[in-house]
């Protein structure tokens, strides 16, 4: 596929004859390229904030869910039955909110409403995320908390 290369000049004097035509120049360095071929150019969203994206190193699942790898990996104790385990938490993997969800996280004391947010993300037990989120990097919490934007400010993409 060819590179396409697009200048873009602004006539202050709008009033020449031959400003429209100097408006916009694709210059295509292999040949003409039909009107309907994609460029392989990056576009740039301003409309989205950069707290709205994923962090670098979270990848995004089939399902919608996505999947982060923590920075600094915790190992929790968990008593259960009388017998007690050790867990280690590498990743998080965080699921879209429903309603339900958000009434429980509205419910929360507000002190609480980051871990209810991501303990209702993840499906981790309230109990487990209270020990896990008091041991995580504060690192991984704003990545988490960045994981959580992302599902606020985009729907369920389609297509590609």
């Amino acid at each position: 596929m060819s590179r396409l290369v697009k200048e873009v000049a602004i006539d202050l004097d709008e009033d020449q004859a031959d400003s429209a035509a100097a408006a916009e120049t694709v210059v295509d360095e292999d040949g003409p390229v039909p009107a309907d071929a994609e460029t392989d150019a990056d576009v740039v969203d301003e409309d989205i904030d950069p707290l709205d994206r994923l962090p670098p190193h979270a990848k995004k699942n089939q399902d919608g869910s996505v999947t982060l790898p923590l920075k600094f990996p915790r190992d929790l104790q968990i008593r259960k039955n009388g017998k007690v385990r050790t867990d280690r938490y590498e990743r998080l993997v965080f699921h879209r909110l429903n309603g339900a969800d958000q009434r429980a996280i509205a419910a929360a004391k507000e002190d609480d409403m980051s871990v209810v947010a991501f303990a209702r993300s993840t499906r981790i037990s309230q109990a487990i995320m209270n020990a896990l989120f008091d041991k995580m990097d504060g690192a991984d919490i704003a990545a988490g908390g960045q994981v959580l934007n992302s599902f606020f400010a985009t729907g369920r993409t389609t297509g590609r």
